[in-house]
Parts: structure tokens; C-alpha cells; sequence
């Protein structure tokens, strides 16, 4: 099940940060996201146990995901693909979408490979501990007229 996150969820989520990354979001980060009137959290749960989420921003036809994680327990599962996958759907078609991960995050860049997101650049020492991200970008699909 994919559902909409909302404050009540910040604990959870805030738990698997935690869990999942070196340099984690602390709460007050996710609060503020989940608060944002352009931003959008969704999560995705098992059992209505919380296992996953994403974080997106939008304004008007383009997008950045800012964050996507999935439980330790749960990872290699699919359920990120499917949260993708699920994210996108809803942005629809029109929508460009961006994202950085970090050079060393192998299996997310091939999962967003997956998705047609193409490598348009590299931020230098981005992250806290001085590692590069790769800026991705999936394009709109247009459709013209013949």
C-alpha cells in the first residue's frame, strides 16, 4: 500500500533515516518537508507498518526528489522500484523531474537508470563528508502532432 505521509508519520520516518543512511535528515528536516505546501511525502507500508517513503518537491511542471529511502529489512525487494514507479506515475508524463545521489550509491543510480533518469552533471563535494553527487534528469514526455 502507498499512502500520503503527514506529520503523525514524522517519528517513523525520522527512525528510518536513521537507519538507512550515513548522514541522515534529523527530525526538524522532516517535519519541515512534510509541512511544505509544494512538497509531497509518500510512504509506502506493509501490514500498516511504514517500510519505506519518498520526499518530492513540485512546482508547476518539474520536480526534484529529494529523498527515498526503504527499511534495511525490506531493501532488495522491489519496493523502491515500486515507490518509484507509483511517484512518477503521479507526477505524470508532462512533469521534468531531477535528483542527485551520491557517486558511490551504485544500485540507486541504476534504479533511477531504470527509469530513464540520464546523468546531466556532477555537484562537487555536495554532501557533508565532501562526496560528489550526480545530478540525474528525467525529461518530460512531449507528444507532438504530425
Amino acid at each position: 500500500m502507498i499512502r500520503r505521509a503527514n506529520i503523525n508519520d514524522v517519528d517513523v520516518i525520522t527512525e528510518i533515516e536513521i537507519r538507512v543512511f550515513r548522514h541522515p535528515w534529523n527530525k526538524k528536516q522532516i517535519l519541515q518537508e512534510l509541512k511544505q505546501e509544494n512538497g509531497k511525502v509518500v510512504y509506502v507500508e506493509i501490514e500498516e507498518v511504514i517500510i519505506g517513503y519518498i520526499m518530492i518537491q513540485t512546482v508547476k511542471n518539474e520536480s526534484q526528489i529529494l529523498n527515498i529511502a526503504i527499511d534495511l529489512p525490506f531493501q532488495h525487494r522491489g519496493f523502491g522500484k515500486k515507490l518509484l514507479q507509483h511517484t512518477l506515475g503521479e507526477l505524470g508524463a508532462e512533469t521534468d523531474v531531477f535528483l542527485e545521489v551520491r557517486e558511490s550509491n551504485l544500485p540507486a543510480i541504476k534504479l533511477y537508470s531504470e527509469f530513464n533518469f540520464e546523468e546531466i552533471g556532477v555537484r562537487e563535494q555536495y554532501y557533508s563528508d565532501g562526496e560528489d553527487a550526480i545530478v540525474m534528469f528525467k525529461k518530460a514526455e512531449s507528444y507532438v502532432l504530425v
